[in-house]
């Protein structure tokens, strides 16, 4: 524990007062990809600074998103970059990423309980320090108030089976009962304390009302690292958490399922009406959500292997959608539907990349998100038939804020002030290409995506 702490300081410092160059941090986040490559090897566990890690294709996955969308954030040059405060925004980012890569590799229930809160931390500095506007202040305390007081619980249920178990460590082959507890309804509750953390992080509706204002408030950076990494630890933490205690999924099943369809359809409805462009993209992260919980409680090989794809396929696109959209905020300075026209006659080729993100975002082929909706909802109706009425309904209402997103923003008579679209950065295309590429190759090697079961 003491080395670590020295070795994050040591690089901290380094960052900070010799002033390390962009690339130099692109060379860091290279490294860090390449370390855990060399120290966990799939399917297996070794010992690193006194904490056992390992590494399966759930956590491996997680590991290459976080990497490459903070490669995406420090090579796009983001105008946060360009402020003087900037050596203070890389080391936000560099403790966050070390944090991530520890988080999806510990194999000890604490110490992912320990990475899962310190996350947090930078997370709302980054909101809160980079905001764009005075609310920011706002929407970090709803942040971690939500997500702080969701996991208290949390640890008090590791604490409780450590009591009974003796040990934490290597949840590949861990197993634990609640039969020391009389009453069925206190193991209910022992079973929603336990994840109820990750619901709330991920978010699932009604726990959902921070992840607008934090989306909304945070920089361009911030967006991105929340909805392309940071919601995924929700899922990523219901993975290994259900695994413990299966026997209560059969009771819960029926309204984690109905609360998962309210959010298909009422969040959707809601986006319908949204003004706010990156207020709908947001909103749009809580339906997908809804998706991958009933994917993940109703379980079995196609729930599970539909939730992984459809973390990575959501977290590439929203990431990707939130950076067209500040393409577009950065020169028109508003992020309203009503200031925001015609942009297909001043940047033709952003508004091709742009629609490709956005039918993306519907789940559209050759894309990821296409194969882990016919996975869950291959689940889902094999579950309940009548769901075969809602969830294509759902999806219909999702097609059509985004489809009004596009047309909406793209066609139109534009404003005044075009002589802010003369210059178009080459460095803005890459940032979209890194998004659109992955989606629509990976597609084509989704086998890997089945070896964690």
């Amino acid at each position: 524990m003491i080395r670590l702490i020295f070795s994050i300081a040591s690089w901290i410092l380094l960052v900070y007062w010799f002033n390390l160059s962009v690339w130099l941090n692109l060379y860091f986040y290279v490294f860090s990809l390449l370390l855990i490559l060399g120290v966990c090897s799939l399917g297996s566990s070794v010992s690193f600074w006194g904490w056992e890690l390992g590494i399966d294709t759930l956590s491996f996955s997680l590991v290459i998103l976080t990497v490459w969308l903070l490669v995406v954030i420090i090579s796009s040059r983001f105008k946060v970059l360009n402020r003087s405060s900037s050596s203070y925004f890389l080391v936000m980012l560099n403790l966050l990423l070390v944090f991530l890569v520890f988080r999806f590799s510990m194999l000890n229930y604490l110490g992912f309980y320990f990475f899962f809160e310190a996350s947090l931390i930078p997370t709302l500095l980054i909101i809160m320090g980079w905001g764009y506007q005075p609310e920011r202040l706002q929407a970090g305390v709803y942040f971690i108030f939500y997500t702080m007081f969701s996991s208290l619980p949390l640890l008090v249920i590791l604490i409780v089976i450590y009591g009974q178990q003796g040990s934490l460590a290597n949840y590949f082959d861990f197993e634990f009962s609640l039969n020391f507890l009389s009453s069925f309804y206190i193991r209910i509750l022992v079973f929603f304390s336990l994840v109820r953390a990750f619901l709330v992080k991920m978010p699932m509706f009604f726990v959902h009302l921070w992840l607008p204002r934090a989306h909304v408030e945070a920089p361009v950076s911030g967006s991105i690292i929340l909805a392309g990494v940071l919601l995924k630890l929700g899922g990523y933490g219901l993975c290994r958490v259900l695994g413990i205690l299966p026997i209560f999924l059969n009771k819960i099943r029926g309204v984690v399922v109905r609360l998962g369809i309210s959010s298909l359809l009422f969040v959707r409805i809601i986006c319908c009406r949204l003004n706010d462009m990156k207020a709908l993209v947001a909103y749009s992260s809580v339906a997908h959500i809804g998706i991958v919980i009933m994917g993940l409680f109703i379980g079995r090989t196609w729930g599970y292997n539909g939730a992984l794809i459809m973390i990575l396929g959501h977290g590439l696109s929203s990431s990707g959608l939130f950076c067209a959209l500040n393409i577009y905020y950065e020169r028109r300075g508003s992020r309203s539907f009503y200031v925001n026209k015609g942009f297909v006659l001043l940047l033709p080729i952003f508004s091709l990349l742009f629609f490709l993100l956005c039918v993306s975002n519907i789940a559209a082929p050759p894309t990821m998100n296409l194969l882990a909706e016919i996975y869950l909802m291959g689940r889902v109706v094999g579950y309940d038939l009548l769901i075969l009425i809602l969830f294509p309904l759902g999806s219909f209402f999702g097609a059509v804020f985004r489809i009004f997103l596009f047309s909406y923003t793209q066609h139109g008579k534009s404003l005044n002030s075009v002589s802010n679209y003369i210059f178009v950065r080459l460095i803005e295309l890459k940032s979209l290409l890194l998004h659109i590429i992955p989606l629509n190759v990976m597609v084509l090697k989704f086998e890997i995506f089945i070896l964690w079961l």
